[in-house]
């Protein structure tokens, strides 16, 4: 079994997107991602994410460390099987979109923030069987979960008992302050998120029409590349 290790904030700055799909596909058979992030980049999780889910050599298992937030809750869902410890940490939110400028820039950074976590929302309705609605209700309220709380979610399907005194109040200021570090670092580094780029992630022939009923994955990637493109 490979082994593959995301650790940090996602993004050329921290944990590149490309270095992490270039390991999956040099992966020869079963894999296990070692998650531990706070989140980071879209695109980076997006890329990360169809890597993952197109790994056919094998099946794939992700285990989440201390805590997988915000992308890195997507990234997660990956796994064809979800571990997480007892004492792990999952925040699920909406999309956010670094944006600067007058209301035509914001109404569609507005626009594709909304597209993306739609698309987001999908994966988790699909991995939980919540309602798509109760799943937007939760990520607009950024909800999280702690141990036990994930598998009886219906994020993760295993967890592992693990011998500890943190309580959850505890675990949830830890994440928030490392969920505030990668925003500040997405701040620092937002000239080199180009949200047009997550359209290269995704089919050329991916929407012919507006209408989106069949919540596959291809579909969900059709949807984003839709949105961007005709700038909804």
């Amino acid at each position: 079994m490979d082994e593959i290790v995301i650790d940090g904030v996602i993004g050329g700055w921290d944990v590149d997107a490309q270095e992490v799909v270039a390991q999956i596909n040099q992966a020869k058979g079963d894999i296990l991602v070692k998650l531990n992030s706070v989140g980071g980049s879209v695109i980076g999780g997006i890329t990360i994410y169809n890597a993952l889910k197109n790994h056919k050599k094998g099946l794939v298992t992700v285990e989440i460390g201390a805590i997988a937030a915000s992308i890195a809750s997507y990234i997660a869902l990956a796994g064809d099987k979800v571990i997480a410890n007892s004492n792990s940490t999952y925040m699920i939110h909406l999309a956010s979109v670094p944006a600067f400028g007058n209301y035509i820039v914001l109404r569609k950074a507005a626009d594709i923030s909304e597209g993306l976590s739609s698309i987001i929302a999908n994966t988790y309705v699909a991995k939980t069987k919540m309602g798509k609605s109760d799943v937007l209700s939760l990520m607009e309220n950024e909800t999280f979960y702690y141990g036990s709380e994930m598998k009886e979610a219906g994020f993760v399907d295993e967890i592992i008992d693990i011998e500890s005194t943190e309580p959850k109040a505890e675990a949830h200021a830890v994440a928030m302050e490392g969920i505030k570090a990668c925003n500040n670092a997405l701040v620092e580094h937002s000239e080199e998120l180009d949200f047009e780029a997550v359209a290269k992630l995704l089919p050329k022939e991916a929407v012919e029409t507006k209408e989106v009923v069949d919540l596959s994955a291809q579909q969900h990637k059709a949807r984003a590349l839709y949105i961007l493109e005709k700038g909804l």
